[in-house]
């Protein structure tokens, strides 16, 4: 990944935007999988969406006129909250399955090596 791609991915709306005009799609929002434009509509004037390219994750963009468009819609992102595990509010429901993977039960994801998940929520 490259140091644009983070940036773009920690919410900084330059990045994104130079990520934009240079067609490059952020991971999926919702897995972190690959993702790609496709073309949704062919009646009449075609419209483009950008969708996660893991068959069983569903993520899908808004359809637009433009791949320009739909690029810029999937790739402006809020800038997610940043914590690891021993900070969230949710680390009492962590556990650790076979071969020492970790798995956040509150939210079924797996908690990365380095501590961080999808699923942080800061302790109130």
């Amino acid at each position: 990944m490259t140091d644009i791609e983070i940036r773009a991915l920690l919410g900084d709306m330059r990045s994104q935007e130079e990520c934009t005009r240079k067609r490059i799609l952020l991971p999926c929002w919702r897995c972190g999988g690959e993702a790609e434009v496709k073309q949704v509509s062919t009646v009449g004037q075609p419209l483009f969406a950008v969708s996660c390219k893991k068959h069983y994750c569903g993520a899908y963009g808004c359809a637009h006129r433009t791949e320009k468009e739909a690029i810029l819609y999937w790739n402006t992102r809020p800038v997610p909250p940043l914590g690891r595990c021993v900070e969230c509010a949710n680390s009492p429901d962590i556990e650790t399955r076979s071969k020492g993977m970790r798995w956040c039960r509150n939210f079924r994801s797996e908690v990365k090596p380095d501590g961080f998940c999808n699923s942080f929520a800061a302790k109130e």
